[in-house]
């Protein structure tokens, strides 16, 4: 297959640079626009440009994915044990349902036609046995796959969870709340919809379905060969829409995703459209969005309603031709009324379950692109954390950068080769412009990122040999925009639980927290709403430092800890810093220069050079050293 036009307008977009020295460059150009343009189209996957310059599209063949099927289906392993008592009430409920048929045939031929009241009231007891054990064979595998799909979900649910909370924290720099949440609960509602009811009535179908062959045999082998050549018809009918299910399916998820991201933004940046005025231009684009959304779901409950037109469609016209045939057959004496109606509903054990079980891809085809999203989630790297980690000596906290060097992007170093030693008991702080990288030191210290170059070690040990929750217990933080859980003050404090109420009194008064908890209705057990909604800045940050004395860990960092406070207040934690917290090491990042009295050794960061600063200069010329 040739796409001339489309090299050529390729080209044509590109002329404007090219020039006498840069032709080769241009066409190597215009091939890799050609390949990024392939990857959007999905009837085709190889690319090859032949000696004249001609493009060469070949097919993609498109394979069912049973690695991924079988990943999928290995979350039911837990449950084998149920899984089988669920089968053999399947096997059960085929030999009864297999009798049925014959029971009405029965009550046809046997009770009416020889007008037979005895008969007649022998099958319909007979019947309504049959009928009722099947029914309670329905309820118990209703109840027990009920459990197990439950189970699962929950299973799924806490994998899920789980893996958020241990991924590395660049996951969540270009995502945001809505986004994370409305993607995983999707992907883990599609995936866990694999032990839904649809899967258990399908199971379920097999055994009727050989139950209802058999029985199609036993009355006319020939009616049973149009019944079965149905099967493929319907097999390639469901082939076709199921691939446009799963494309449509992908960019469906695409688009909440999208949609979630862009209105999170809106709720977190309310202030800045209502101080622009932003109401129509933000409509505007919330139209577009909802009705790209509602145009996917339209295209997607189409493909589905298509799909029931076919299979109705298929089965009637397999019912009727019976219906034409077995007339025939009763004419010619060849078959009885009861065996054509016994026949049809042998045929119905076929017919809709074959088009049910072939269903399953058209099924599976909404739940393989959220499965590929999840286990790719699921697969991803975590922090680090060495299975036998070992412990941080009490005697031995020393605290040595060496040589560490860390970029966000490649060619961009925010720092440069740093190397300093922070001993126990030590009180350092670091000083430097916005944006020079003082806490970017931090995130390398607390291990929420890690260096591009260089080691930091804590006593002798390499801080990534250390199990990383033993040595995070090592630090209690104060950042300058400390998050606070939609909970009451107490729970905020003593997040853990292990501090008792003096312990965390203590820590209010000495923090200076326990002048506004004071004046609440509820004190500590007041609510403080979503990252602490009802407090103010100031607030706020006496609750995050209270809640760093509660923690008592022998390292505190403080960055930008007391921007929220006024003068006095302060002063005041200054205070507690250098002699409550005399037995503590304490690294401080600060822009008030008054906060540097009492510190042991000072460093200023710039253009990613950490350089210490002589003790003897004087506040004013620090103070410029920031600016």
């Amino acid at each position: 297959m040739y796409l001339p036009v489309l090299s050529m307008e390729l080209f044509r977009k590109r002329k404007d640079t090219l020039t006498a020295h840069s032709v080769i460059w241009n066409q190597q150009m215009m091939i890799w626009h050609l390949k990024k343009f392939l990857n959007g189209l999905s009837d085709y996957s190889m690319l090859k440009i032949d000696m004249r310059g001609r493009v060469k599209f070949y097919m993609k063949s498109e394979k069912f994915d049973f690695g991924l099927l079988k990943r999928i289906l290995k979350y039911l392993e837990p449950f084998k044990k149920r899984l089988w008592l669920i089968i053999a009430g399947f096997g059960l409920s085929t030999l009864v349902g297999f009798f049925q048929p014959l029971t009405i045939r029965n009550i046809t031929d046997n009770g009416m036609s020889q007008k037979n009241l005895r008969v007649i009231i022998y099958s319909v007891f007979v019947l309504f046995g049959l009928v009722f054990v099947n029914q309670l064979i329905e309820v118990m595998q209703t109840k027990l796959f009920t459990d197990i799909h439950n189970e699962s979900e929950f299973l799924l649910s806490h994998q899920a969870f789980n893996k958020l909370l241990h991924l590395k924290t660049e996951y969540f720099s270009d995502k945001n709340n809505s986004e994370i949440i409305n993607s995983l609960q999707m992907d883990v509602d599609n995936v866990s919809s694999v032990t839904s009811r649809f899967i258990a009535v399908n199971i379920s179908y097999i055994f009727r379905v050989i139950s209802g062959i058999a029985g199609l045999v036993i009355i006319s082998w020939k009616l049973t060969l149009v019944v079965l050549a149905m099967a493929p018809i319907k097999y390639f009918t469901v082939l076709k829409l199921s691939k446009r299910k799963e494309k449509k399916t992908e960019k469906l998820i695409e688009i909440y995703r999208d949609f979630s991201a862009w209105f999170d933004d809106n709720i977190g940046g309310v202030k800045e459209i209502k101080l622009w005025n932003l109401y129509d231009r933000r409509y505007r684009t919330f139209e577009k969005k909802q009705k790209d959304i509602l145009k996917i779901n339209k295209e997607s409950t189409m493909l589905d309603t298509w799909n029931v037109f076919y299979e109705v469609m298929l089965e009637w016209s397999v019912t009727g031709i019976l219906y034409i045939l077995g007339g025939i057959l009763i004419v010619n004496g060849s078959l009885t009324i009861g065996g054509v109606f016994a026949f049809l509903s042998y045929s119905s054990y076929v017919t809709g379950p074959i088009s049910s079980i072939l269903n399953i891809r058209y099924f599976f085809s909404k739940i393989f692109p959220s499965a590929k999203r999840l286990f790719s989630f699921l697969d991803m790297e975590e922090e680090v954390d060495p299975e036998n980690g070992r412990e941080v000596e009490k005697e031995n906290q020393m605290i040595q950068f060496k040589n560490v060097s860390f970029s966000y992007e490649e060619n961009r170093e925010v720092l440069k080769d740093i190397s300093f030693t922070f001993s126990k008991g030590e009180k350092i702080a670091i000083i430097g412009a916005n944006g020079s990288g003082k806490t970017t030191i931090l995130n390398l210290l607390l291990r929420f990122i890690e260096p591009t170059k260089g080691e930091i070690y804590i006593g002798d040990k390499n801080i990534n040999q250390i199990s990383i929750d033993k040595y995070r217990s090592l630090f209690s933080v104060v950042s300058q925009e400390p998050y606070l859980f939609h909970d009451t003050i107490m729970n905020n404090i003593n997040l853990d639980g292990s501090a008792d109420e003096e312990k965390v009194e203590r820590a209010c008064r000495q923090s200076g927290a326990n002048e506004f908890i004071d004046k609440l209705p509820k004190k500590e057990n007041s609510k403080i709403g979503k990252n602490g909604a009802r407090l103010s800045g100031g607030e706020k940050q006496k609750l995050a430092v209270a809640r760093a004395i509660v923690k008592d860990s022998p390292i505190v960092i403080l960055d930008e800890a007391t921007s929220g406070y006024d003068v006095e207040s302060d002063s005041y934690l200054h205070d507690v810093i250098l002699n409550e917290l005399k037995d503590k090491s304490v690294i401080m990042i600060t822009h008030r220069y008054d906060n540097l009295e009492g510190m042991d050794i000072i460093y200023r960061l710039s253009e990613g050079r950490l350089v210490r600063v002589n003790k003897s200069e004087n506040r004013f010329h620090i103070s410029a050293s920031q600016n």
